[in-house]
């Protein structure tokens, strides 16, 4: 899960946990009646806490409340951290929870299985599947259903910040293959003795080592799973892969492993905004915190330049992103469709997309003049879209950990060969599976 970690991150409504109750619940006759003369409906959603994405949502459900009378949405936000478990526990344990709930795409795993969370109407679905990039659906499948609507197409490859006083000081182009990359990460990076003043590419964050290291074994023309879905990663293909990575750490020495271990006052996308990194590969959620919290310009202070492709063939992992789903024990499950549907139309996605930073889901939003006019910066990721490919059925952040704890170990010198790396990661992956 692309962990959204951000100086903007903070509470703009009121958080109640004590309304939770896991059902639409109808108002006493008193408070006026819905459409269609029943009682008022309140529907609890569950959603995070991220400035972006929490007032587009309190706007889109005021419009929605607008055009449904006597529908209301109960928007409850949660930090990050305890988002995840706060959705297990009201969906596997039946502890409370949420009519709707915001979640991120690979936690649907853990739900769709055991009948907790509602199944799209198969016409629904089906255009679903139609009009979205495959990536972004993966995750909500389940023995042929649609457990969820994918709100973005989640992505961090493909594109990286680069800061732009830094490129030029040391006289330097944004590169635009592999090798002028690290010849360029090796020039820009500075030293104070043993201490870095500037890295010239942090690639070391929770997102970023996993997914190039899958990304670099499918552009040399190999995969990461088996045919029968179990991972391979004991391939030439990902010894060289991984050794590729880890050699930027431990031989150019272009930036250390402070992304994953701790001790860093920023996250490595924030130090190249603050003028300590040079390069980062990060997704286009990050774009708006470098101009809104660091007063960066875009196009002057730091541009948003295409990463280069290390093999011949061009193709990258992506997992589900953030998506809508509706509790399977939703007592008014037609009103919370309806609101599901609402934020799924044109309109409200590209707003939604637009003011968070984010690549739409459906194929025509993110290839439309509009999108395009106002977020230009994202062409070089939607260029290349179609050359992704779902990441598979398991849990994510269970990937990530353990492909970042192996590689810290690594980097560290706990392993005697990239061979044994390898062989113990694969070990790990596949038990992931279990």
């Amino acid at each position: 899960m692309k962990k959204i970690v951000s100086l903007l991150l903070c509470v703009v409504l009121t958080i109640s946990l004590t309304a939770c109750s896991g059902s639409g619940k109808e108002a006493d006759p008193g408070q006026g009646t819905a459409s269609g003369g029943g009682g008022e409906v309140t529907l609890t959603m569950w959603a995070h806490q991220n400035e972006p994405w929490n007032a587009a949502y309190t706007d889109a459900i005021a419009s929605f409340e607008a055009e449904n009378e006597g529908i209301h949405i109960q928007l409850e936000l949660f930090p990050y951290d305890e988002f995840e478990a706060k959705v297990q526990t009201s969906l596997i344990d039946g502890e409370g929870g949420a009519d709707i709930y915001e979640m991120w795409g690979g936690w649907a795993l853990d739900f769709t299985p055991h009948n907790t969370l509602l199944a799209m109407p198969d016409d629904f679905a089906a255009r679903i599947q139609e009009e979205t990039y495959a990536p972004t659906y993966g995750a909500l499948m389940n023995e042929g259903k649609l457990y969820g609507v994918p709100l973005e197409f989640n992505i961090e490859n493909g594109a990286m910040l680069v800061n732009l006083g830094l490129l030029e000081a040391n006289e330097l182009e944004v590169p635009t293959t592999w090798e002028e990359l690290k010849s360029a990460a090796v020039a820009g990076t500075v030293y104070d003795g043993n201490v870095f003043q500037v890295k010239g590419f942090d690639f070391v964050n929770w997102d970023s080592v996993p997914y190039y290291f899958l990304s670099l074994i499918l552009q040399q023309g190999s995969n990461y799973l088996t045919e029968d879905g179990r991972f391979d990663v004991t391939t030439k293909e990902a010894k060289k892969a991984f050794d590729e990575l880890a050699a930027m750490v431990t031989e150019d020495k272009v930036t250390d492993l402070e992304g994953l271990t701790g001790g860093g006052d920023l996250e490595g996308y924030q130090q190249l905004f603050a003028g300590r990194c040079m390069m980062v590969p990060r997704g286009p959620w990050t774009i708006s915190e470098g101009i809104e919290s660091f007063g960066m310009e875009l196009g002057k202070d730091f541009d948003y330049a295409a990463m280069p492709w290390y093999g011949e063939k061009q193709g990258f992992a992506s997992e589900t992103g953030w998506s809508l789903a509706v509790s399977a024990s939703c007592k008014e499950q037609e009103a919370a469709m309806k609101f599901i549907e609402y934020l799924y139309e044109d309109e409200v996605m590209l707003d939604l997309n637009i003011r968070c930073t984010q690549i739409p889901s459906k194929r025509s939003l993110a290839e439309s003049a509009e999108y395009q006019e106002a977020m230009p910066y994202t062409k070089v990721l939607v260029d290349i879209l179609d050359q992704a490919q779902f990441i598979g059925t398991f849990n994510t952040d269970r990937l990530k950990e353990t492909v970042n704890d192996t590689f810290v170990g690594y980097c560290s010198g706990d392993y005697a060969s990239v061979d044994e790396a390898v062989e113990d990661l694969n070990t790990k992956l596949n038990a992931i599976l279990e």
